[in-house]
Protein backbone atom coordinates (compact mmCIF):
# COMPACT_ATOMS: atom_id res chain seq x y z
CA UNK A 1 0.00 0.00 0.00
CA UNK A 2 1.61 3.45 -0.77
CA UNK A 3 2.68 5.43 1.97
CA UNK A 4 0.66 8.69 0.08
CA UNK A 5 -2.64 8.34 -1.45
CA UNK A 6 -3.56 11.71 -1.30
CA UNK A 7 -0.82 14.67 -0.96
CA UNK A 8 -1.16 18.26 -1.00
CA UNK A 9 2.23 19.71 -1.89
CA UNK A 10 3.01 23.03 -1.05
CA UNK A 11 6.46 23.97 -1.64
CA UNK A 12 6.16 24.36 -5.71
CA UNK A 13 9.22 25.07 -5.91
CA UNK A 14 10.75 21.75 -5.20
CA UNK A 15 8.42 20.01 -7.78
CA UNK A 16 6.61 22.23 -10.18
CA UNK A 17 9.69 21.58 -12.88
CA UNK A 18 8.60 18.27 -13.06
CA UNK A 19 4.61 18.93 -13.20
CA UNK A 20 5.69 21.34 -16.05
CA UNK A 21 7.24 18.44 -18.06
CA UNK A 22 4.60 15.75 -17.78
CA UNK A 23 2.32 14.41 -20.05
CA UNK A 24 -0.19 13.39 -17.27
CA UNK A 25 -1.45 9.91 -17.57
CA UNK A 26 1.07 8.94 -20.91
CA UNK A 27 2.69 5.91 -20.45
CA UNK A 28 5.96 5.40 -22.03
CA UNK A 29 8.93 3.31 -22.68
CA UNK A 30 11.81 5.40 -23.15
CA UNK A 31 15.89 4.81 -23.38
CA UNK A 32 15.39 1.62 -21.28
CA UNK A 33 19.62 1.51 -21.20
CA UNK A 34 19.92 -2.02 -19.87
CA UNK A 35 17.31 -3.26 -21.65
CA UNK A 36 16.05 -5.56 -18.40
CA UNK A 37 12.18 -4.44 -18.86
CA UNK A 38 12.72 -5.05 -22.37
CA UNK A 39 14.21 -9.11 -21.35
CA UNK A 40 11.17 -9.43 -19.53
CA UNK A 41 8.44 -8.01 -22.25
CA UNK A 42 10.17 -10.61 -24.36
CA UNK A 43 9.44 -13.36 -22.37
CA UNK A 44 6.18 -12.54 -21.61
CA UNK A 45 5.82 -12.69 -25.51
CA UNK A 46 7.50 -15.57 -26.09
CA UNK A 47 5.01 -17.42 -23.70
CA UNK A 48 7.66 -17.85 -20.65
CA UNK A 49 6.57 -17.43 -17.14
CA UNK A 50 7.78 -14.26 -16.01
CA UNK A 51 10.51 -15.51 -14.41
CA UNK A 52 11.99 -17.03 -17.73
CA UNK A 53 11.47 -20.38 -16.94
CA UNK A 54 8.95 -23.10 -16.29
CA UNK A 55 10.12 -23.67 -12.33
CA UNK A 56 9.37 -20.99 -10.14
CA UNK A 57 11.52 -21.51 -7.15
CA UNK A 58 9.77 -21.90 -4.18
CA UNK A 59 9.12 -18.78 -1.88
CA UNK A 60 9.70 -16.28 -5.14
CA UNK A 61 6.21 -14.05 -4.90
CA UNK A 62 5.70 -14.73 -1.56
CA UNK A 63 9.11 -15.41 0.17
CA UNK A 64 8.00 -18.00 2.68
CA UNK A 65 10.98 -20.21 2.39
CA UNK A 66 11.45 -20.75 6.38
CA UNK A 67 13.04 -19.11 9.65
CA UNK A 68 16.28 -18.22 9.44
CA UNK A 69 18.91 -15.83 11.63
CA UNK A 70 18.24 -11.71 10.57
CA UNK A 71 20.58 -10.52 7.45
CA UNK A 72 22.42 -8.21 9.63
CA UNK A 73 23.58 -11.26 12.29
CA UNK A 74 26.36 -11.53 10.09
CA UNK A 75 29.10 -10.17 7.76
CA UNK A 76 30.49 -12.37 4.72
CA UNK A 77 33.57 -10.70 4.19
CA UNK A 78 35.01 -12.52 1.21
CA UNK A 79 33.73 -15.43 -0.82
CA UNK A 80 36.23 -18.05 -2.58
CA UNK A 81 34.45 -19.87 -5.57
CA UNK A 82 36.25 -22.43 -7.44
CA UNK A 83 33.42 -23.83 -10.20
CA UNK A 84 33.71 -26.07 -13.12
CA UNK A 85 31.02 -25.85 -16.22
CA UNK A 86 30.69 -28.34 -19.10
CA UNK A 87 28.83 -26.56 -21.64
CA UNK A 88 28.12 -30.00 -23.52
CA UNK A 89 25.58 -30.73 -20.21
CA UNK A 90 24.72 -27.51 -18.47
CA UNK A 91 26.49 -29.13 -15.63
CA UNK A 92 28.05 -27.51 -13.05
CA UNK A 93 30.30 -28.08 -9.83
CA UNK A 94 32.93 -26.50 -7.17
CA UNK A 95 32.53 -24.76 -4.08
CA UNK A 96 32.32 -21.45 -2.25
CA UNK A 97 34.53 -20.81 0.62
CA UNK A 98 33.26 -18.15 2.85
CA UNK A 99 35.39 -15.92 5.53
CA UNK A 100 31.88 -14.84 7.78
CA UNK A 101 32.00 -12.64 10.81
CA UNK A 102 29.22 -13.06 13.39
CA UNK A 103 27.84 -9.65 14.46
CA UNK A 104 25.56 -11.26 17.63
CA UNK A 105 26.13 -13.30 20.05
CA UNK A 106 25.01 -16.80 20.04
CA UNK A 107 24.71 -17.15 16.50
CA UNK A 108 23.51 -20.57 15.86
CA UNK A 109 22.64 -20.86 11.91
CA UNK A 110 23.39 -19.45 8.79
CA UNK A 111 21.54 -19.38 5.79
CA UNK A 112 22.20 -19.38 2.17
CA UNK A 113 20.64 -19.64 -1.03
CA UNK A 114 21.44 -22.64 -3.38
CA UNK A 115 18.87 -24.49 -5.90
CA UNK A 116 18.29 -27.80 -4.68
CA UNK A 117 18.93 -28.68 -8.30
CA UNK A 118 22.33 -28.83 -6.79
CA UNK A 119 23.49 -31.45 -4.46
CA UNK A 120 25.88 -30.64 -1.33
CA UNK A 121 28.27 -33.32 -0.93
CA UNK A 122 30.35 -31.62 1.98
CA UNK A 123 30.26 -28.70 4.31
CA UNK A 124 33.14 -27.99 5.85
CA UNK A 125 33.49 -25.44 9.22
CA UNK A 126 36.84 -23.91 9.64
CA UNK A 127 38.22 -26.93 7.46
CA UNK A 128 37.20 -29.75 9.24
CA UNK A 129 33.88 -29.87 11.14
CA UNK A 130 31.26 -31.61 8.76
CA UNK A 131 27.92 -30.09 8.94
CA UNK A 132 24.56 -30.88 6.91
CA UNK A 133 22.34 -28.27 5.57
CA UNK A 134 18.63 -28.56 5.99
CA UNK A 135 16.08 -26.95 3.28
CA UNK A 136 13.82 -23.92 4.04
CA UNK A 137 11.91 -24.74 1.16
CA UNK A 138 13.37 -25.64 -2.01
CA UNK A 139 15.74 -22.81 -2.61
CA UNK A 140 17.43 -21.73 0.59
CA UNK A 141 20.07 -24.04 2.72
CA UNK A 142 20.81 -23.78 6.25
CA UNK A 143 23.39 -25.18 8.72
CA UNK A 144 23.80 -24.90 12.28
CA UNK A 145 26.72 -24.71 14.16
CA UNK A 146 27.80 -27.25 16.96
CA UNK A 147 28.67 -24.06 19.12
CA UNK A 148 27.29 -20.37 18.91
CA UNK A 149 29.23 -17.80 17.56
CA UNK A 150 29.72 -14.61 19.41
CA UNK A 151 30.14 -11.31 17.96
CA UNK A 152 33.34 -10.41 16.67
CA UNK A 153 34.18 -14.42 15.97
CA UNK A 154 35.10 -14.72 12.21
CA UNK A 155 34.79 -18.11 10.52
CA UNK A 156 35.18 -20.06 7.02
CA UNK A 157 32.60 -22.07 5.76
CA UNK A 158 32.82 -24.43 2.67
CA UNK A 159 30.43 -25.70 0.21
CA UNK A 160 30.61 -28.38 -2.07
CA UNK A 161 28.15 -28.74 -4.48
CA UNK A 162 27.17 -30.22 -8.20
CA UNK A 163 24.13 -30.15 -10.36
CA UNK A 164 23.06 -29.21 -13.87
CA UNK A 165 21.85 -25.65 -13.69
CA UNK A 166 18.61 -24.53 -14.09
CA UNK A 167 18.14 -20.61 -15.05
CA UNK A 168 15.84 -18.37 -13.32
CA UNK A 169 15.18 -13.98 -13.89
CA UNK A 170 16.75 -12.69 -17.12
CA UNK A 171 18.65 -15.59 -17.42
CA UNK A 172 20.65 -16.15 -14.09
CA UNK A 173 22.98 -18.92 -15.76
CA UNK A 174 22.74 -19.65 -19.03
CA UNK A 175 24.02 -22.14 -21.69
CA UNK A 176 24.15 -21.30 -25.48
CA UNK A 177 26.09 -21.25 -28.08
CA UNK A 178 26.88 -19.02 -30.76
CA UNK A 179 28.46 -19.58 -34.60
CA UNK A 180 28.35 -23.39 -33.14
CA UNK A 181 31.04 -22.03 -29.96
CA UNK A 182 29.85 -23.06 -26.35
CA UNK A 183 29.04 -19.91 -24.51
CA UNK A 184 28.38 -19.60 -20.37
CA UNK A 185 27.49 -16.31 -18.79
CA UNK A 186 25.32 -15.27 -15.85
CA UNK A 187 23.00 -12.36 -14.98
CA UNK A 188 21.44 -13.13 -11.23
CA UNK A 189 20.10 -9.73 -10.76
CA UNK A 190 18.03 -9.88 -8.47
CA UNK A 191 17.89 -12.53 -6.30
CA UNK A 192 19.07 -15.05 -8.49
CA UNK A 193 22.64 -15.71 -7.27
CA UNK A 194 21.85 -19.07 -5.56
CA UNK A 195 21.14 -20.67 -9.24
CA UNK A 196 24.95 -21.13 -9.46
CA UNK A 197 26.42 -20.26 -6.60
CA UNK A 198 26.12 -20.31 -2.90
CA UNK A 199 25.62 -17.01 -1.60
CA UNK A 200 24.26 -14.92 1.62
CA UNK A 201 21.90 -13.55 -0.37
CA UNK A 202 17.79 -12.73 0.39
CA UNK A 203 14.19 -15.21 -0.21
CA UNK A 204 13.52 -14.81 -4.00
CA UNK A 205 10.23 -12.70 -4.23
CA UNK A 206 11.17 -10.72 -1.26
CA UNK A 207 13.03 -6.84 -0.70
CA UNK A 208 16.07 -8.47 -0.17
CA UNK A 209 19.12 -6.70 1.61
CA UNK A 210 21.78 -5.64 -0.42
CA UNK A 211 23.75 -4.48 2.82
CA UNK A 212 26.30 -7.02 2.70
CA UNK A 213 29.29 -6.22 0.53
CA UNK A 214 31.95 -8.90 0.15
CA UNK A 215 35.31 -9.48 -1.44
CA UNK A 216 35.66 -12.09 -4.23
CA UNK A 217 38.18 -14.18 -5.92
CA UNK A 218 35.97 -16.42 -8.77
CA UNK A 219 37.70 -19.45 -10.48
CA UNK A 220 36.48 -20.54 -13.29
CA UNK A 221 37.39 -24.00 -15.06
CA UNK A 222 36.33 -24.78 -18.61
CA UNK A 223 37.42 -26.11 -21.94
CA UNK A 224 40.25 -25.07 -23.06
CA UNK A 225 39.22 -23.38 -26.37
CA UNK A 226 37.39 -20.80 -24.20
CA UNK A 227 38.64 -17.59 -22.45
CA UNK A 228 36.38 -17.08 -18.91
CA UNK A 229 35.97 -13.28 -18.05
CA UNK A 230 34.84 -11.60 -15.00
CA UNK A 231 34.83 -9.04 -11.62
CA UNK A 232 38.07 -7.50 -10.82
CA UNK A 233 41.42 -8.54 -12.08
CA UNK A 234 42.69 -11.62 -13.93
CA UNK A 235 45.68 -13.20 -11.40
CA UNK A 236 46.46 -15.87 -13.78
CA UNK A 237 45.24 -18.63 -15.75
CA UNK A 238 46.02 -22.54 -15.50
CA UNK A 239 46.19 -25.30 -17.65
CA UNK A 240 44.96 -28.15 -16.47
CA UNK A 241 44.36 -31.84 -17.55
CA UNK A 242 41.60 -33.11 -20.51
CA UNK A 243 42.11 -29.90 -22.20
CA UNK A 244 40.68 -27.66 -19.56
CA UNK A 245 41.84 -24.20 -18.30
CA UNK A 246 41.33 -22.04 -15.17
CA UNK A 247 40.60 -18.52 -15.11
CA UNK A 248 41.59 -16.71 -11.28
CA UNK A 249 39.70 -13.42 -10.86
CA UNK A 250 39.88 -11.52 -7.96
CA UNK A 251 38.41 -8.11 -6.76
CA UNK A 252 39.25 -6.66 -3.63
CA UNK A 253 36.34 -3.99 -3.97
CA UNK A 254 33.34 -5.62 -2.03
CA UNK A 255 30.08 -5.90 -3.76
CA UNK A 256 26.64 -7.12 -3.58
CA UNK A 257 26.40 -11.04 -4.27
CA UNK A 258 23.98 -10.16 -7.48
CA UNK A 259 26.53 -8.33 -9.27
CA UNK A 260 29.50 -11.20 -9.49
CA UNK A 261 29.22 -12.86 -12.46
CA UNK A 262 31.47 -14.52 -15.23
CA UNK A 263 31.31 -15.62 -18.89
CA UNK A 264 33.29 -18.19 -21.19
CA UNK A 265 33.44 -18.37 -24.58
CA UNK A 266 36.12 -17.78 -27.11
CA UNK A 267 36.04 -13.87 -26.92
CA UNK A 268 38.81 -11.69 -28.85
CA UNK A 269 39.77 -9.33 -26.78
CA UNK A 270 41.64 -5.97 -26.92
CA UNK A 271 42.67 -3.69 -23.96
CA UNK A 272 42.91 -0.03 -23.86
CA UNK A 273 43.85 2.48 -21.29
CA UNK A 274 42.11 4.82 -19.26
CA UNK A 275 44.01 8.14 -17.86
CA UNK A 276 42.97 10.25 -14.80
CA UNK A 277 44.20 13.11 -13.05
CA UNK A 278 45.55 12.07 -9.60
CA UNK A 279 44.99 14.33 -6.24
CA UNK A 280 48.61 15.49 -5.89
CA UNK A 281 48.84 16.16 -9.25
CA UNK A 282 50.34 13.88 -12.15
CA UNK A 283 48.25 10.88 -13.47
CA UNK A 284 47.19 7.55 -13.31
CA UNK A 285 46.37 4.79 -15.12
CA UNK A 286 43.98 1.65 -15.27
CA UNK A 287 43.13 -0.70 -17.92
CA UNK A 288 39.78 -0.98 -19.30
CA UNK A 289 39.82 -4.80 -20.97
CA UNK A 290 37.02 -5.46 -23.87
CA UNK A 291 36.02 -8.92 -24.85
CA UNK A 292 33.82 -9.82 -27.59
CA UNK A 293 32.82 -12.57 -29.88
CA UNK A 294 34.89 -13.00 -33.15
CA UNK A 295 31.72 -13.02 -35.47
CA UNK A 296 30.67 -9.32 -33.89
CA UNK A 297 33.99 -7.80 -34.10
CA UNK A 298 33.83 -5.09 -35.68
CA UNK A 299 35.81 -1.39 -35.78
CA UNK A 300 32.47 0.46 -35.13
CA UNK A 301 31.92 -1.99 -31.68
CA UNK A 302 35.22 -1.41 -30.86
CA UNK A 303 34.95 2.25 -31.39
CA UNK A 304 31.72 2.25 -28.91
CA UNK A 305 33.09 0.53 -25.87
CA UNK A 306 36.32 2.12 -26.63
CA UNK A 307 34.16 5.48 -25.90
CA UNK A 308 33.36 4.24 -22.22
CA UNK A 309 36.92 6.29 -21.91
CA UNK A 310 35.74 9.64 -22.80
CA UNK A 311 32.78 8.46 -20.71
CA UNK A 312 34.44 8.06 -17.49
CA UNK A 313 36.13 11.71 -18.32
CA UNK A 314 32.70 13.44 -18.43
CA UNK A 315 31.60 11.49 -15.62
CA UNK A 316 34.47 12.20 -13.46
CA UNK A 317 33.58 15.90 -12.44
CA UNK A 318 29.86 15.02 -12.04
CA UNK A 319 30.51 12.29 -9.96
CA UNK A 320 33.85 11.77 -8.76
CA UNK A 321 36.53 9.54 -10.02
CA UNK A 322 35.96 6.20 -11.44
CA UNK A 323 34.88 3.93 -8.16
CA UNK A 324 37.22 1.52 -9.25
CA UNK A 325 40.06 3.03 -10.48
CA UNK A 326 42.96 0.24 -8.59
CA UNK A 327 41.39 -2.90 -10.59
CA UNK A 328 40.18 -1.80 -14.06
CA UNK A 329 36.25 -1.15 -16.67
CA UNK A 330 35.70 -3.63 -18.98
CA UNK A 331 32.54 -4.66 -20.70
CA UNK A 332 32.21 -8.18 -22.30
CA UNK A 333 29.30 -9.74 -24.90
CA UNK A 334 26.82 -11.54 -23.49
CA UNK A 335 23.35 -13.51 -24.69
CA UNK A 336 21.06 -12.01 -22.42
CA UNK A 337 19.11 -8.41 -23.67
CA UNK A 338 20.56 -5.04 -23.07
CA UNK A 339 23.37 -4.85 -20.50
CA UNK A 340 24.29 -5.76 -17.06
CA UNK A 341 26.27 -3.81 -14.51
CA UNK A 342 28.58 -6.44 -13.09
CA UNK A 343 31.12 -4.40 -11.00
CA UNK A 344 34.06 -3.36 -12.87
CA UNK A 345 32.78 -5.74 -15.68
CA UNK A 346 29.79 -4.82 -17.54
CA UNK A 347 28.10 -7.71 -20.08
CA UNK A 348 25.92 -6.23 -22.77
CA UNK A 349 24.82 -7.26 -26.38
CA UNK A 350 27.30 -6.34 -29.16
CA UNK A 351 25.41 -2.93 -30.32
CA UNK A 352 27.34 -0.05 -31.17
CA UNK A 353 24.35 2.01 -28.92
CA UNK A 354 26.51 4.63 -26.99
CA UNK A 355 23.56 5.30 -24.61
CA UNK A 356 23.48 1.51 -23.80
CA UNK A 357 27.78 2.01 -23.05
CA UNK A 358 26.86 5.10 -20.67
CA UNK A 359 23.81 3.24 -18.67
CA UNK A 360 26.29 0.66 -17.97
CA UNK A 361 29.27 2.73 -17.04
CA UNK A 362 27.08 5.09 -14.54
CA UNK A 363 26.19 2.23 -12.62
CA UNK A 364 29.52 1.65 -11.30
CA UNK A 365 29.23 4.72 -9.35
CA UNK A 366 25.15 4.36 -8.80
CA UNK A 367 24.34 0.84 -8.37
CA UNK A 368 27.65 -0.96 -7.98
CA UNK A 369 29.46 1.23 -5.41
CA UNK A 370 26.17 2.58 -4.14
CA UNK A 371 24.32 0.22 -3.91
CA UNK A 372 20.07 0.08 -3.24
CA UNK A 373 19.59 -1.62 0.21
CA UNK A 374 16.93 -3.04 -1.23
CA UNK A 375 14.78 -3.60 -4.43
CA UNK A 376 11.69 -1.27 -3.41
CA UNK A 377 14.73 1.01 -3.64
CA UNK A 378 15.70 -0.32 -7.37
CA UNK A 379 15.51 3.38 -8.92
CA UNK A 380 18.17 4.52 -6.70
CA UNK A 381 20.55 2.26 -9.44
CA UNK A 382 17.80 2.85 -12.83
CA UNK A 383 16.66 5.81 -12.23
CA UNK A 384 20.03 7.10 -11.56
CA UNK A 385 22.11 5.63 -14.77
CA UNK A 386 19.29 6.51 -17.10
CA UNK A 387 19.94 9.99 -16.16
CA UNK A 388 23.30 9.69 -16.39
CA UNK A 389 22.63 9.07 -20.00
CA UNK A 390 20.91 12.06 -20.57
CA UNK A 391 23.90 13.94 -18.76
CA UNK A 392 26.65 12.19 -20.77
CA UNK A 393 24.53 13.94 -24.06
CA UNK A 394 24.61 17.33 -21.97
CA UNK A 395 28.09 17.28 -21.07
CA UNK A 396 29.99 15.53 -24.03
CA UNK A 397 32.09 17.71 -26.50
CA UNK A 398 30.46 17.01 -29.48
CA UNK A 399 27.05 17.25 -30.64
CA UNK A 400 25.59 18.09 -26.83
CA UNK A 401 22.05 17.67 -26.16
CA UNK A 402 20.13 19.62 -23.26
CA UNK A 403 19.11 17.02 -20.42
CA UNK A 404 15.66 17.68 -20.51
CA UNK A 405 15.76 16.97 -24.47
CA UNK A 406 17.46 13.35 -23.60
CA UNK A 407 15.16 12.02 -21.33
CA UNK A 408 12.17 12.39 -23.75
CA UNK A 409 8.65 12.11 -23.46
CA UNK A 410 7.44 12.40 -19.32
CA UNK A 411 6.84 9.19 -17.65
CA UNK A 412 3.79 7.45 -16.89
CA UNK A 413 2.02 9.19 -13.55
CA UNK A 414 -0.08 5.69 -12.88
CA UNK A 415 2.71 4.54 -10.17
CA UNK A 416 4.95 4.66 -8.01
CA UNK A 417 8.63 4.86 -8.19
CA UNK A 418 9.35 2.89 -4.82
CA UNK A 419 8.62 -0.34 -5.44
CA UNK A 420 6.65 -1.40 -3.10
CA UNK A 421 5.63 -5.04 -4.62
CA UNK A 422 8.88 -7.08 -5.40
CA UNK A 423 7.03 -10.11 -5.79
CA UNK A 424 8.74 -10.55 -9.69
CA UNK A 425 11.90 -9.56 -11.52
CA UNK A 426 9.31 -7.62 -13.96
CA UNK A 427 7.07 -5.81 -11.42
CA UNK A 428 10.71 -4.75 -9.98
CA UNK A 429 12.44 -3.69 -12.91
CA UNK A 430 9.33 -1.00 -14.40
CA UNK A 431 10.72 0.96 -17.24
CA UNK A 432 8.33 3.77 -16.61
CA UNK A 433 8.56 4.11 -13.09
CA UNK A 434 11.94 2.46 -11.81
CA UNK A 435 14.08 4.15 -15.53
CA UNK A 436 12.02 6.39 -16.80
CA UNK A 437 10.46 8.17 -14.01
CA UNK A 438 13.16 7.77 -11.69
CA UNK A 439 15.34 9.66 -13.79
CA UNK A 440 12.74 12.52 -14.26
CA UNK A 441 12.56 12.87 -10.50
CA UNK A 442 16.31 13.51 -10.51
CA UNK A 443 16.34 16.05 -12.81
CA UNK A 444 13.52 17.53 -10.83
CA UNK A 445 15.48 17.38 -8.29
CA UNK A 446 17.96 18.88 -9.77
CA UNK A 447 16.32 22.09 -10.71
CA UNK A 448 14.84 22.18 -6.92
CA UNK A 449 18.75 22.87 -5.86
CA UNK A 450 18.84 26.06 -7.27
CA UNK A 451 22.19 25.27 -9.57
CA UNK A 452 23.93 22.86 -10.80
CA UNK A 453 27.19 23.06 -8.45
CA UNK A 454 24.67 22.11 -5.56
CA UNK A 455 23.41 19.24 -7.58
CA UNK A 456 25.98 17.61 -7.69
CA UNK A 457 27.46 18.65 -4.05
CA UNK A 458 24.44 16.90 -3.04
CA UNK A 459 25.38 13.70 -5.29
CA UNK A 460 29.00 14.22 -4.13
CA UNK A 461 27.59 13.79 -0.64
CA UNK A 462 25.57 11.03 -1.10
CA UNK A 463 28.28 9.29 -2.59
CA UNK A 464 30.67 9.85 0.27
CA UNK A 465 28.10 8.58 2.45
CA UNK A 466 27.46 5.52 1.22
CA UNK A 467 30.38 4.33 -1.18
CA UNK A 468 31.41 0.87 -0.92
CA UNK A 469 27.77 0.26 1.27
CA UNK A 470 24.07 0.41 0.38
CA UNK A 471 21.63 3.42 0.68
CA UNK A 472 17.80 3.51 0.32
CA UNK A 473 15.49 6.77 -0.80
CA UNK A 474 15.33 8.13 3.12
CA UNK A 475 19.21 7.89 3.23
CA UNK A 476 18.82 10.08 -0.39
CA UNK A 477 16.20 12.40 1.02
CA UNK A 478 18.41 12.98 4.35
CA UNK A 479 21.82 13.71 2.62
CA UNK A 480 19.44 16.21 0.27
CA UNK A 481 18.21 17.87 3.43
CA UNK A 482 21.16 18.04 5.15
CA UNK A 483 23.08 19.72 2.19
CA UNK A 484 20.14 22.00 0.97
CA UNK A 485 19.31 22.98 4.45
CA UNK A 486 15.72 22.26 4.20
CA UNK A 487 13.56 19.50 4.61
CA UNK A 488 13.78 17.46 0.81
CA UNK A 489 11.32 14.66 2.58
CA UNK A 490 8.04 15.71 0.99
CA UNK A 491 9.84 16.31 -2.18
CA UNK A 492 10.79 12.34 -2.38
CA UNK A 493 7.04 11.63 0.09
CA UNK A 494 5.56 12.93 -3.22
CA UNK A 495 8.00 11.80 -6.38
CA UNK A 496 9.28 8.24 -5.34
CA UNK A 497 6.49 7.15 -2.55
CA UNK A 498 3.50 8.71 -3.93
CA UNK A 499 1.56 7.56 -7.05
CA UNK A 500 1.10 9.38 -10.12
CA UNK A 501 2.03 13.18 -9.79
CA UNK A 502 0.98 15.51 -7.04
CA UNK A 503 -1.80 18.33 -7.93
CA UNK A 504 -1.35 21.79 -7.35
CA UNK A 505 -3.91 24.33 -6.80
CA UNK A 506 -3.52 27.80 -8.61
CA UNK A 507 -5.78 30.70 -7.22
CA UNK A 508 -5.04 34.55 -7.76
CA UNK A 509 -7.09 38.02 -6.83
CA UNK A 510 -6.68 41.95 -8.19
CA UNK A 511 -5.80 43.99 -5.67
CA UNK A 512 -6.13 47.74 -6.29
CA UNK A 513 -2.55 49.16 -5.28
CA UNK A 514 -3.51 53.69 -5.56
CA UNK A 515 -6.26 53.07 -7.44
CA UNK A 516 -4.88 51.70 -10.12
CA UNK A 517 -6.07 48.01 -10.71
Amino acid sequence: MPRFSHLIFRSALVAMPLIAANALGQETHPIDGCGKAQAMRQLFESGLDPLGNARRPPGDGDGHIGPRESMTDTDVLHNALDIEVVPASTFLSGSNTMTIKSLVDGLSTFTFMLGDNYTISDISLNGSATLTAASLGNYARQVTFPTPFNAGDTFTLKITYAGAAISHGYGSIRFSSHSGVPIVCTLSEPYFSGDWWPAKDGAPGLSGDNSDKATFDIWVTAPDNLVTVSNGLLQGVDTLAESRKRYRWQTNYPMASYLACFSSTNYNTWTSTYTYPLPGGGTGSMPAQFFVTPENDSASLRATWNESLNMMAIFRPLYGEYPFVNEKYGIYEFVFSGGMEHQTMTGQLASTDASLTAHELAHQWWGDNVTCRTWNDIWLNEGFATYSQALWGEFRANNPVPARASLGTAPTTSGSVYRYDTSSTGVIFNSGLAYNKGAWVLHGLRHACGSDAAFFSLLAAYRAAYQGHSATTDALASVASAVLARDMHPFFDAWIYGEGAPKFAVSHSVMNLGGTA
